[in-house]
Parts: structure tokens; C-alpha cells; sequence
């Protein structure tokens, strides 16, 4: 099995089938390069990893681009066998689009339609971030045979909330990216804790959530 592959059975294991193969929706610079002018969102995004989601008709378009630096880091250092300050950006680039293109399908199999929605991007990056923390302690505790302590948990969520350079983004985005990083970090502190069986029902819910919803989600499991 593929890395994406296993990533993405473990996010649909712990959510639902997307009913997509994510393998099948990567695309080469040349192809992103034309999308990013199909697609007006995509002005401003990551250069080395991007989702493209795009309705056409009664169907929706998932693509995934990834710069080849990016992939020959992880093959590099493959963090099936190692997790260190050398790939660990890498490996969270490359599990955030996979989540966004897994979410996105979930999202578009219940009905939703509203793609230009800034609250619906915002939402997924969230989301983002959550399952990413969860998908890197899960690396480590199988590295480790063990759950991993404190001190790695905290460098993973580290890692995670850097702060992005999102100077020379457009204030669009980076309004988003730090709304995004800032539920994430407070649902996150909430759900820890909690758990194994309760906190897996949580973030099934804070899934099924809208912004507003995860926001009011974060708010009452925090008090």
C-alpha cells in the first residue's frame, strides 16, 4: 500500500468511504498550472502542495499536485520508518491535501454544493489540522510500539502550528489560515484529553460540522 493510500484508508476507516481513489486524482505541474486558472481560489496557495476541487455538471473534480521536492523528501526519509525535523513538513504538506480531497468528497456525497464558500475552505482546513495531528501520533506510536510521551505529542503540535510565512499571501488566506490554526488548536486542546471512545465521536461530529458549528463544538467540550 501506497503512503497516500494508507493514509487515506485510515482517515475513511475512521470517517466514511469517500468513494474516490485519491492515487487516481494526482496531477503533474503542468496540469496544476492550468487549473490554478480554472480555479480563482487557488490564487495565493502553497506552490509545492495543492487540492484543486472544481464542480463540473453534477460531478466534482478532486486533483492533487505535489511538488517532485516534496515527494523526494518522503522517499528520502520514508516516515513509515523515520519522523524527524528533515520530513516532518513534508509529511503534514502531503497528509493536509489528502484530507481536504477525502473531506471534500464527503462533503460533496451529502449534498453539499457551495465550493466558493470562504467558510467551507476555512472549515476544511480545520479539519486539516485535526486529523493530521492525529494521523502523526499515529506514525509515531507505530514507530514507537507505544503511545507517543508528551514531549513528542507537544513537538508534533509544534510542528503543526508553526506559524506559515503567509506575509506575501493575499489577507484572504491568511484571515483563513490563522481562524483555521486557532479552532484547531482549541479543539484539539478540548478533545486530548477525553477518552479514546468519546474523543473518536467527537471528531466524527466536528466532521459533520459547518464553521459555526465547529466553533460552537470547540466552545462547549473546552468548558
Amino acid at each position: 500500500m501506497t503512503l497516500l493510500a494508507e493514509i487515506q484508508h485510515v482517515l475513511e476507516r475512521t470517517y466514511s468511504p469517500s468513494g474516490i481513489d485519491l492515487g487516481e486524482c494526482l496531477i503533474g505541474r503542468e496540469r496544476s498550472v492550468q487549473l490554478a486558472g480554472l480555479c480563482p481560489g487557488a490564487v495565493g496557495l502553497a506552490e509545492h502542495a495543492r487540492t484543486y476541487i472544481r464542480p463540473v455538471g453534477d460531478n466534482l473534480r478532486i486533483a492533487i499536485y505535489y511538488d517532485p521536492s516534496l515527494i523526494r523528501c518522503l522517499e528520502e526519509e520514508d516516515p513509515r520508518e523515520s519522523i524527524s525535523h528533515r520530513n516532518v513538513a513534508a509529511l503534514i504538506s502531503f497528509i493536509e491535501e489528502i484530507t481536504h480531497g477525502v473531506h471534500a468528497a464527503l462533503a460533496f456525497r451529502s449534498g453539499w454544493r457551495h465550493w466558493e464558500s470562504e467558510q467551507f475552505a476555512c472549515a476544511l482546513e480545520a479539519q486539516a489540522r485535526v486529523d493530521t495531528y492525529f494521523l502523526l501520533v499515529r506514525f509515531c506510536r507505530l514507530l514507537g510500539g507505544f503511545h507517543p510521551q508528551a514531549d513528542i505529542r507537544q513537538w508534533i503540535r509544534d510542528r503543526l502550528f508553526v506559524d506559515e510565512a503567509t506575509a506575501e499571501a493575499p489577507a484572504r488566506l491568511a484571515k483563513r489560515y490563522r481562524h483555521a490554526r486557532k479552532l484547531a488548536r482549541a479543539f484539539l486542546d478540548a478533545v486530548i484529553p477525553l477518552e479514546r471512545g468519546e474523543r473518536v465521536c467527537r471528531i466524527r461530529e466536528f466532521r459533520r460540522l459547518s464553521l459555526a458549528g465547529k466553533c460552537r463544538l470547540a466552545r462547549q467540550l473546552s468548558h
